[in-house]
C-alpha cells in the first residue's frame, strides 16, 4: 500500500504539539490542532457575558496555543502566512476532524490512562490506513497501544521530537512489534525529506536513547559538583563548550527545558529502570533538595522568569543575575577564577582541547573528568539495552542535545585504550565489550578508508560501513579521498563527481577576505575553460557567511585601495552571475551582507530551510558593496516596472527598508518575501541533502541547455524624484526617533543607489551602472569618522552601534 500525507491531525496544543502543528504547515501541509475544552470561564470572560458553551470559550486553550506560536521568538513559523495552514477545534465538538487526518500525532500530558483513553476514542474514529503517533518523552509505547484494535496496532510508531520541534534536528522512531516496517519506513522518509529531521530508530526503551543518557549524563553532572560546592558560572563555564557541549551547558539547559519538566522526567525514569546500574544519581539527595527548594520558590527557569539565572522583568534593562547554590539567592555573576579554562579554549581541535582540560589538576579538570569519563562508560554499557548500533547513540546526543560530539566520536577523538585506562583509574566500570573491542586489537570505533565510515558493531565484532544515502554529499569525506581540484587558506574547489564542482569556504564564519575573493575568480576560469559542467557555491558549516571580514581592515591603504578591493568582488561576482556554466548557490544558516551577496550572485539558488539572508551593512555605517542594492532593484524593483503605469515607490520603499533597516530573514521562505531568493530558487528541507540537490540542480540546468542571463538595459533606474520621496519618508522616520542621524545619512545613500542616482527621469540601465554607484557610495562611507567607530564597535562587541 503506498501512503501520502495530505492533512495532519496534532491532538494537544502545548509545547510540543503546537510545535509540531507549527512545523507541518512549514511544510505546506494543512494541519488540524487540537486541544481541550476548558472547565471554566475566565474574569474577563464573565465580564463579556460569554457561557461555557460559547466557541470562543471553548476553543480558548488551543486558541491561546495558536496565538502564542504565531508570536514565538525564535520563530515557530517560517512565515505568518504558515500560519494559516493551522485550523483550530476541541476534543468535544471538532473530534470527527480525526477522521480526515493521514498522519494523527498525539501530543498530550505524560499520563499513560490519558494517552490511552484518547487512542480508543481515535481508533474508532480514524480512517483505514491512517497513521498514529505518539510524541511521549518516555512512557513505553507499545503499553500505549496495547488495548487498540490489530489495524490500529500495525499503523502506529512512536515519534519523539525535541523542543523546538522546527529547530532541533532529532526525531527518534520508536516502531512496536507489531507495528508495520513499511509503516516506520514511510514516516522516517517524510520526516527526513519532508520535515528536514535526522531520523534515529530506537527500542521502546525508558526514555529512548537522548533522554536515557541526557538525563543520567545531566544527573551524573549534578551530583558531583553540588557535592563538591562549584558556583553556577563555574559549571556551566566548564560543562560547556570547553568539552563540546552547546553554550546551554547545564544549568541554562534546565531553565530552558524547565525544572518541573526535567524533574519530572528525572523521577519517571527512575522507576522505570530498576535494572540500571546507575539509576541512584537520578536520586542524589542534594540535587533533590535544591530542585524542590526551586519549584517551591516558583523558580521554574526561563517560564517563571527566573531558575537558576534570573532575566530581568519583561521589558526593564539589567543584567541577568545568578543564582548563589549556598545562599540560594540570586547574585551578579561573578567569572570563575580558573585559568585552565582560557588556556583551554585556546586549542581549537575538539580531542586536543579535552584532552588538555582532563589533564588538568585544578576544579576544571576534576569536574570534566567526573563528567566526561562517567558519561562516556554509562553509554557504553547502555548498549545493546537501548540500540544496537552504536552509532545511534552518536546521533541521538548530537542531534538532540547538539554535542559537537557523540558519546564514542568523543571517546575516538580521545583515544579508546588511554580512556579506559583512566575511567579504570577512577573506579568507574567499563562496558565488556569495549574491553573485548580492544583485546582483539581493535582500537577505535570508527574507522575511514578512503571517505567510507564504518562502525563497530559489538554483536558481531565487526566494522559494518555506515548506510550511504545517495541524497547525502559530504564534503569532508569527498576532501578526504583527495577529490580537491584548488585550494587557498579561504576556501577550497571540490570535484563533486559527474562533472560538477563545488567552492566551499573555510575562513571563520566563512568571512569574505582576499583569499575567497581570489578562489571565485579563479573557480569560475577553472570552470568556463576546462571538462567541467557547473558549479555548485556552498559548505557544510553552521553559516554559508556572515559577511567581509572587517578585522582585515577595510581601511588599509585608503580609498583607493578599497575602491580596487571593492571593484574586485563586484568583478568576481558579476563572473559568477554571468558564468555561461550554471552555477548554483546553496546558503545555509547565516548569509549575511557580502555573504548574502555572493548567494544571489548564482543562477539558481538551493537554499536550507534555515537559512537566514540580510544586507545589514548599514549596521556598521556602509551599505551594501558588491552588488546588494543592485540585486534588489533586478528582483525587485524592476520586474514590477515592465508594467505600463507602475509606480516605482512602493517597490522602492520596499527594497529601502531591507536595506535600511537590516532586516533579516528568519527562514528561506521569508528570504523569498523580501527578495533575496526567486521562485525559480529552491529550499530544501533537510539540509544534510542540500549539496546533492544544488548538484542535480547543476546538471538539470546544464542538460536543458543552460544560458546565462542577457547582459543589457535590464534595471530600472527611478531617478531624482524618486529619491526625494524615498529621503522625505526616511527624514519622517529620524525625527520621529526610529533612527539616529548617521542612520539617516547611510540611508540617505541607500536610497540614492536605489533610485539610480541623480538623473533626470526613470530610465533602463545595465547591471553595471547599479555596481558604479553601490562602490562610490561605499568608499566613501568607508572613510567617515562615524563608520569606523561602528566598525570598531562591532569588531569589539559582536554588537552595532547606533552613534
Amino acid at each position: 500500500m503506498s501512503y501520502l500525507i495530505k492533512r495532519v491531525v496534532v491532538i494537544g496544543s502545548g509545547t510540543m504539539g503546537g510545535g509540531i502543528a507549527a512545523h507541518v504547515a512549514n511544510t505546506g501541509v494543512p494541519v488540524y490542532l487540537l486541544d481541550v475544552t476548558p472547565q471554566e470561564l475566565t474574569d474577563q470572560e464573565k465580564k463579556r457575558g460569554l457561557s461555557i458553551d460559547h466557541s470562543q470559550v471553548r476553543n480558548r486553550i488551543v486558541n491561546a496555543s495558536l496565538e502564542r506560536l504565531r508570536k514565538a521568538r525564535p520563530a515557530a513559523f517560517f512565515t505568518a502566512e504558515a500560519a494559516e495552514l493551522v485550523t483550530v477545534g476541541n476534543l468535544e465538538d471538532n473530534f470527527e476532524w480525526v477522521g480526515e487526518g493521514d498522519l494523527i500525532v498525539e501530543a498530550i500530558v505524560e499520563n499513560l490512562a490519558a494517552k490511552r483513553e484518547l487512542i480508543a476514542r481515535i481508533d474508532r474514529v480514524r480512517k483505514p490506513g491512517s497513521i498514529v503517533s505518539s510524541n511521549t518523552s518516555g512512557l513505553p509505547i507499545a503499553d500505549i497501544a496495547a488495548e487498540a484494535s490489530a489495524d490500529f496496532k500495525a499503523h502506529f510508531l512512536g515519534t519523539h521530537f525535541f523542543n523546538p520541534p522546527r529547530y532541533m534536528k532529532l526525531l527518534e522512531i520508536i516502531p512496536t512489534p507489531d507495528t508495520k516496517p513499511e509503516i516506520t519506513a514511510f514516516i522516517s522518509d517524510f520526516a527526513e525529506r519532508r520535515l528536514g529531521k535526522g531520523i534515529v530508530i530506537c527500542k521502546d526503551t525508558p526514555n529512548f536513547i537522548a533522554n536515557r543518557f541526557g538525563s543520567v549524563s545531566g544527573a551524573i553532572a549534578l551530583g558531583y559538583l553540588l557535592e563538591n560546592k562549584y558556583s553556577i558560572e563555574e559549571s556551566d563555564a566548564i560543562l560547556g563548550p570547553l568539552i563540546g557541549r552547546p553554550k546551554t551547558a547545564l544549568f541554562r539547559l534546565q531553565d530552558l527545558v524547565g525544572l518541573d519538566v526535567s524533574s519530572s522526567v528525572s523521577a519517571n525514569l527512575y522507576e522505570l529502570i530498576a535494572h540500571d546500574e546507575t539509576r541512584e544519581v537520578l536520586r542524589d539527595q542534594r540535587m533533590s533538595s535544591l530542585r524542590t527548594t526551586q519549584m517551591e520558590r516558583g523558580r521554574l527557569g526561563d517560564k517563571t522568569g527566573q531558575g537558576f539565572y534570573q532575566k530581568p522583568p519583561k521589558g526593564a534593562k539589567g543584567e541577568i543575575l545568578t543564582l548563589d547554590l549556598e545562599t540560594m539567592e540570586y547574585r551578579e555573576r561573578r567569572e570563575p577564577d580558573i585559568p585552565s579554562i582560557k588556556e583551554a579554549l585556546k586549542i581549537k581541535p575538539l580531542g586536543a582541547r579535552l584532552a588538555f582540560i582532563l589533564a588538568q589538576d585544578d576544579r576544571a579538570g576534576s569536574l570534566a573528568r567526573h563528567t566526561v569519563y562517567n558519561s562516556l562508560a554509562y553509554a557504553a554499557r547502555r548498549v545493546p539495552e537501548i540500540t544496537d548500533q552504536i552509532i545511534n547513540v552518536d546521533r541521538a546526543v548530537r542531534w538532540g542535545y547538539s554535542h559537537d560530539l557523540g558519546p564514542f566520536e568523543l571517546w575516538d577523538a580521545l583515544g579508546v585504550r588511554q580512556t579506559v585506562e583512566a575511567m579504570k583509574t577512577q573506579g568507574i566500570e567499563v562496558a565488556p565489550w569495549v574491553n573485548e573491542m580492544l583485546a582483539a586489537g581493535h582500537e577505535s570505533f570508527y574507522r575511514c578508508n578512503d571517505g567510507l565510515s564504518s562502525y563497530y558493531d559489538q554483536a558481531r565484532q565487526t566494522y559494518p560501513s555506515v548506510l550511504s544515502d545517495e541524497r547525502k554529499i559530504e564534503l569532508t569525506h569527498l576532501k578526504a579521498a583527495g577529490r580537491v581540484v584548488r585550494e587557498n587558506k579561504g576556501a577550497s574547489l571540490i570535484d563533486l563527481g559527474d562533472g560538477v564542482l563545488c567552492l566551499e569556504f573555510h575562513t571563520k564564519l566563512n568571512t569574505l577576505d582576499e583569499d575567497v575573493k581570489n578562489i571565485l575568480r579563479v573557480s569560475v576560469e577553472e570552470l568556463e575553460t576546462k571538462h567541467w559542467v557547473g558549479m555548485v557555491v556552498g559548505n557544510e558549516a553552521a553559516d554559508f557567511s556572515v559577511g567581509a571580514n572587517l578585522a582585515g581592515g577595510l581601511g588599509a591603504g585608503g580609498s583607493t585601495a578599497i575602491e580596487r578591493s571593492v571593484r574586485e568582488m563586484q568583478d568576481a561576482l558579476m563572473a559568477v552571475r554571468f558564468c555561461y556554466k550554471p552555477i548554483v548557490t546553496a546558503p545555509a544558516g547565516r548569509a549575511l551582507g557580502g555573504g548574502c551577496e555572493v548567494s544571489m550572485a548564482g543562477g539558481r539558488t538551493v537554499a536550507a530551510a534555515e537559512t537566514y539572508m540580510g544586507l545589514v551593512e548599514v549596521g556598521v555605517g556602509l551599505i551594501p558593496g558588491a552588488g546588494g542594492c543592485k540585486e534588489l532593484v533586478r528582483r525587485v524593483v524592476s520586474p514590477a516596472m515592465r508594467s505600463a503605469n507602475t509606480d516605482p515607490l512602493p517597490v522602492l520603499q520596499q527594497a529601502l527598508q531591507t536595506i535600511a533597516m537590516a532586516k533579516v530573514s528568519t527562514s528561506a521562505a521569508e528570504a523569498r518575501s523580501l527578495g533575496f531568493l526567486t521562485e525559480a530558487d529552491l529550499i530544501v528541507m533537510n539540509r544534510d541533502y542540500q549539496i546533492g540537490e544544488a548538484k542535480r540542480l547543476v546538471l538539470a540546468l546544464a542538460d536543458a541547455g543552460y544560458r546565462a542571463p542577457a547582459r543589457g538595459n535590464t534595471c530600472y533606474a527611478a531617478g531624482r524624484d524618486a529619491i526625494a520621496a524615498l529621503r522625505a519618508g526616511l527624514y519622517i522616520m529620524q525625527q520621529g526617533g526610529y533612527m539616529s542621524e548617521y542612520d539617516l545619512h547611510v540611508s540617505g545613500k541607500v536610497a540614492y543607489v536605489l533610485c539610480g542616482g541623480d538623473i533626470s527621469a526613470g530610465q533602463w540601465v545595465d547591471e553595471q551602472h547599479f555596481l558604479d554607484l553601490e562602490r562610490e557610495a561605499f568608499v566613501s562611507l568607508c572613510g567617515e569618522p562615524k563608520t569606523i567607530e561602528r566598525i570598531k564597535h562591532m569588531l569589539a562587541t559582536g554588537k552595532p552601534l547606533r552613534n
